[in-house]
């Protein structure tokens, strides 16, 4: 297909949209770097990459304005954004998507720790003081509780707030990372060049995430034991299997989005059911469960011999 020429209205939108995407990306990185990734994917696929270029440094720039701090995040990021959108077309999304998701992890990371130590302080003790705020919290919604049951379920909360707050990092990054890619691929396809990406229901994870969970829970029943380093230990399980479980959950939207693709169901009510299950699966992990055994059970049939494909078949369901 050809790419249509650009006009200057679309060149510029295209700018002004990758400048507040970059902005937004500081307190909402949900919202702005997806917004960001659509101006820059308009402009790369129009074949104005210098200036997406142009347009991330002067996100950039205006970034440090608000935070020299987040600026560290911010260029991170869109350095992180613009290579993926010159790479999707080129390389595995699954590859690409890996990369940006550890980026961001890291980007995030470092902004923080960087913030917090312009403050005179530290991350952990950041974190640390975030914790005491949600135990008394927790104690205000019980009524300020005596009874030892009670307060033992209060202590282990406090336990896995503050154990499992690097997990939150990866969590974020892997959301942000999803919404890129789509912001992308969508942009894409409004320049007149389409990517060869999977439909969301023929969403396949590689099973090599089957590993790094597989540790986390030796490490999490290690640190049952009486020895010197059984904490640190249930930190790491506890943050590697929190981890996989996101990456489990989005195996589970694949095989609930192959299902309903399956049974004919529109965008509308696809939308809606996969809502709805994604909901549910905050106090039940219905759909982690079910990605977790798709990786056996494979509900969807999906050819796996090789497992390197990552191009949906031509009549396939786009994202």
């Amino acid at each position: 297909m050809d790419t249509p020429a650009p006009r200057t209205g679309d060149t510029v939108l295209l700018f002004v949209a990758t400048v507040i995407g970059a902005l937004l990306a500081l307190p909402i990185a949900l919202v702005g770097l997806p917004m960001a990734a659509a101006g820059i994917a308009g402009l790369v696929y129009r074949d104005r990459a210098v200036t997406a270029a142009i347009a991330c440094a002067i996100g950039v720039a205006a970034v440090g304005v608000v935070s020299v701090a987040y600026s560290v995040f911010a260029a991170s990021a869109l350095t992180a954004v613009f290579l993926t959108v010159l790479l999707l077309p080129r390389r595995s999304f699954q590859v690409v998507g890996a990369a940006l998701i550890g980026v961001l992890t890291l980007a995030s990371v470092a902004s923080d720790a960087l913030v917090a130590r312009l403050q005179g302080t530290n991350l952990l003790a950041v974190v640390a003081k975030e914790s005491a705020t949600a135990v008394e919290f927790l104690k205000k919604i019980a009524g300020n509780p005596t009874s030892a049951d009670t307060l033992r379920a209060i202590e282990e909360s406090t336990k896995l707030i503050s154990a499992a707050w690097p997990s939150a990092y990866f969590q974020s990054a892997v959301y942000a990372s999803i919404l890129v890619i789509a912001a992308t691929v969508w942009a894409a396809r409004r320049s007149g060049r389409p990517l060869e990406i999977p439909a969301l229901g023929q969403l396949d994870l590689s099973p090599h995430v089957l590993w790094p969970f597989v540790a986390g829970v030796f490490m999490l029943a290690a640190s049952y034991g009486s020895f010197s380093g059984s904490y640190t230990a249930y930190v790491v399980g506890l943050n590697l299997v929190l981890c996989v479980r996101t990456l489990f959950f989005l195996q589970g939207i694949g095989v609930a989005a192959g299902v309903l693709d399956r049974a004919g169901v529109g965008l509308g009510g696809r939308i809606l059911a996969l809502a709805a299950l994604a909901a549910l699966d905050v106090p039940t992990f219905a759909l982690s469960l079910t990605g977790l055994l798709d990786f056996w059970v494979n509900f969807r049939r999906l050819s796996r011999e090789g497992r390197t494909s990552t191009v949906a078949e031509p009549d396939g369901r786009r994202w």
